[in-house]
Parts: structure tokens; C-alpha cells; sequence
């Protein structure tokens, strides 16, 4: 190796120590963006929607992508960490306290910063990150999940996204009770996908899985597709594995096996948010990701639609769910219609297809937080989203 290559390897692999390796980028724009991910540390599947987000976001933006890695003792000081944020006279050290992470020093000025989080939980992270209050102009948080139930419990947790200057929720329903907590403007963005993954234009492919459900359900639904599974009446594909326990090593490759999957079923299984879990919602019924992801493969939705207003105005065709009911009779009763009548199921195929094209690509999402801190989209953003608008117009002539 020569020692120019030399060289470059040996600034890469520091780099990746300290966990500050960008994704590649064809700009040759100076990073704006401080983008933190997680994607180094927590490899659970539900993530992996975050992750998809964040690529996005480095492929239309110019972004500098600080991924958070394990360091020494990772376990037992994120243990540590965890359990001190819960001890009323000792949590104050938490926002000092690296729970186990290799740190990340920012070394140059941005003009904002952004942190993509599932839930609470995500923030006892940022302690990791130095710099980032005093050498990014603006700060604006991500959060996928959390219920108003949970205001009490997570209290302290929420006083650290008091450091940012805007909060966007998933949740539409829980935005007033964080704006309240936290004293800083709170909106709702809703979740989305990567469309150009998932969508089954512009050429589709043929649906030879009649029934396709991942991540949380109903029980009584689930075996009642069993059911009807066993007798070889449908191609039921369902996860056998509990949700923890699902840690895909690249997140890309289990975006794209969803995708591949989903693309390929005539119905996609959707519910309402830990729809399993119903205490954990304190009756929050609330839009997940696989709505999204759902409609954009072309699938028809079947399942039960959340009651919060904002599913009515983001998804507001008919049949953007079909009810399935809690019975084998109501499965065969909801599904009939689209299976003896092929026309009917292609024209809310292609609906849920196009819609999902011109409104829940991850670059639209983009563009709202930006919004929120008055930033305009770069030049790769807007060609994205021109590519979206061509392809929406495709989609919708074809026959």
C-alpha cells in the first residue's frame, strides 16, 4: 500500500473510532447538518425505520452523520445510566453521565443539528455528543414515540429536549402534553418511508403473497389467518420471533426485505400503535409506521385504522383501511370484495401506491423540520422530490 493510501485508511479507522464517519455525498457543499444517529448502538428492527430516515436525509442534504458507538463497559454503564435517571436526588448527573458510549467531539460550526429518537429513553444519549448546544445554530428532535400517559413517568426524561428549539412528535396526540413539559414549540410530523424503496412503481411486481404482517397485531385476527393458512386457502407471511429479539445486523437489507415482501402481498396487516399493548397507550390510539409503508407498497390495508384525527386527514380516501374484524367470518366478509373482484383491488392498489408517492416520502418530513427553523431544501432535495412528483404521474397512467 502506498503512503498516500496509507494515509487515508489510517484517518478513516479514526474516524470510525470515534464514530464520525459520514455517508457518502456527491455535494460539494460544506455539512450544514449535524445528524446523530444511533445506528451504531441499538440494531433492534424497530430502529431501523429511524435509520431509513436519516439516509434520506444524507442523500438530499449536506450532512455530517455522527454515528453513537458502544465504548468501554457499554452495558453496564448504559445500565447505570438508565437507572439513575429514575432516582429523584441523583438524576440531575444524567445529562453529565456518558452511559458507555464512545464520545463524539464536534470539531466545526453547523447550522443544525438533528436527532432522529424513538422514545425518551434515546435522549440520555446526547450526553455522548460534545459541542453539540455550543457549535450548531439550531437544534430540532425527532421523536417517533410517546403517549400523554406517559407524561408523569417520563417527566425528567422530557426536560432534556428543552435544549432544542424545536420538537417534532409522530404522535399528534401526545403534542400538547410535551409542548406543556417541555416549554418549547412542539409539532406534529408524521412518519413515513423511503418511497423509492417501497413503492411498486414503475414496474410492478406480481402480488403472490395474499396476506403479509410484521411487527405487532391482533391476536384473535392472527389466528384467524392461521386458520385459513392451514386449510391452504391464503399465503400468510407473519413474524414468528418476538420484536426484541429482532436485530437486524444492516438495517438497509431489512428495509429492503419488508419492502421486497410487502411489494409482492395483496394485503398488508396494519394497526393502531402497540396495538398488543393496550396499556401501555392509556387509550391513545395513534398512526404507526407500517400505515405508511403499507400503502406505499400498493398493498391494500387491512386491519383496524387509529380514531386520532390526523389518520383521517393523512389518509383520506376510502378503504385506506379495511376493517377485518376479530372473526374468520369477518376476515372472508372484508376480503371478499377484493378477491372476487380483481378490478376493485388494482384501483385501491394503484390509490394507496400514489397517494403514498406524493405525500409520505421521508424528504417531504425533511422538509417540514427544516421548515420549523427556517432553513430551504438544498438542490438534491428539491430533484428528489421532482423525481417523486414524475413518478406519482407514471403511477397514475398506468392502466
Amino acid at each position: 500500500m502506498d503512503k498516500a493510501n496509507l494515509e487515508a485508511s489510517q484517518t478513516r479507522k479514526k474516524k470510525e473510532r470515534c464514530g464520525a464517519w459520514r455517508l457518502p455525498v456527491t455535494s460539494p457543499q460544506p455539512p450544514r447538518i449535524c445528524l446523530v444517529s444511533l445506528r451504531g448502538a441499538n440494531k433492534h428492527a424497530a430502529w431501523c425505520s429511524n435509520y431509513e430516515f436519516e439516509d434520506v436525509i444524507c442523500g438530499i442534504d449536506d450532512v455530517d452523520l455522527f454515528s453513537l458507538k458502544p465504548g468501554t463497559a457499554y452495558d453496564a454503564r448504559q445500565w447505570f445510566v438508565r437507572r439513575l435517571i429514575w432516582k429523584p436526588g441523583l438524576r440531575q448527573l444524567t445529562p453529565y453521565l456518558n452511559p458507555g458510549l464512545q464520545p463524539v467531539q464536534l470539531e466545526k460550526d453547523y447550522d443544525l443539528f438533528a436527532y432522529v429518537c424513538m422514545n425518551p429513553a434515546d435522549l440520555i444519549y446526547l450526553s455522548a455528543i460534545k459541542g453539540w448546544k455550543e457549535r450548531c445554530r439550531k437544534k430540532v428532535c425527532f421523536m417517533v414515540e410517546f403517549y400523554a400517559g406517559w407524561l408523569k413517568e417520563y417527566a425528567f426524561h422530557l426536560s432534556l429536549l428543552r435544549d432544542f428549539d424545536h420538537v417534532a412528535l409522530c404522535f399528534s396526540g401526545s403534542v400538547p402534553a410535551v409542548q406543556s413539559a417541555v416549554g418549547k414549540p412542539v409539532h406534529h410530523v408524521p412518519l413515513g418511508a423511503d418511497i423509492f424503496r417501497f413503492t411498486p412503481y414503475p414496474n410492478p411486481p406480481q402480488r403472490v403473497i395474499d396476506v403479509y404482517s410484521m411487527g405487532r397485531r391482533s391476536e384473535v385476527a392472527h389466528e384467524a389467518l392461521l386458520q385459513k393458512a392451514s386449510r391452504r386457502e391464503l399465503f400468510y407471511i407473519y413474524d414468528t420471533l418476538p420484536g426484541l429479539l429482532i436485530q437486524p445486523k444492516d438495517h438497509r437489507q431489512h428495509r429492503d426485505l419488508v419492502a421486497n415482501c410487502a411489494k409482492r402481498s395483496k394485503f398488508f396487516v396494519t394497526y393502531p400503535a402497540k396495538v398488543d399493548v393496550a396499556d401501555e397507550t392509556r387509550g391513545q390510539s395513534e398512526v404507526g409506521a407500517r400505515f405508511f409503508e403499507g400503502a406505499a407498497t400498493g398493498a391494500v390495508l387491512v386491519g383496524q385504522a387509529p380514531t386520532i384525527p390526523a389518520f383521517a386527514k393523512d389518509f383520506n380516501w376510502p378503504n385506506a383501511v379495511v376493517d377485518i374484524g376479530s372473526t374468520e367470518a369477518d376476515l372472508d366478509a372484508a376480503l371478499k370484495p377484493f378477491v372476487s373482484d380483481p378490478a376493485r383491488f388494482a384501483a385501491l392498489s394503484k390509490r394507496n401506491a400514489v397517494e403514498a408517492i406524493k405525500r409520505f416520502d421521508w424528504s417531504y418530513r425533511w422538509r417540514e423540520m427544516l421548515g420549523l427553523v427556517g432553513m430551504n431544501p438544498t438542490g438534491k432535495h428539491l430533484e428528489r422530490e421532482k423525481q417523486l412528483s414524475a413518478l406519482a404521474a407514471q403511477a397514475e397512467a398506468t392502466a
